[in-house]
């Protein structure tokens, strides 16, 4: 039996590359090399990106404050008052 899958091998023809082959992979290697971002695209993802970082600070800086407690308190309504009746 393993002769038989051996003989089966032994049809295996050498597989033929296309003589264009070599020149298409330079063609798709040159087109990824020309794709990379240019002067103006890159000037402006940076200032997008700074954009959202200043923002990221400004936000950071007002939750940061102090509140008075009596204005939380007021704010949300609680009353701070620990009696069940009223």
């Amino acid at each position: 039996m393993k002769k038989d899958q051996l003989q089966v091998l032994e049809k295996i023809e050498r597989a033929e590359v296309s003589p264009f082959l070599f020149t298409r992979i330079q063609a798709k290697v040159q087109e990824q090399l020309l794709d990379r971002l240019t002067a103006k695209q890159t000037v402006v993802y940076l200032a997008g990106i700074v954009a959202v970082i200043v923002l990221n600070i400004l936000v950071l800086r007002s939750a940061n404050t102090p509140e008075k407690p009596d204005d939380l308190v007021s704010g949300m309504n609680l009353s701070p008052s620990n009696q069940l009746y009223r």
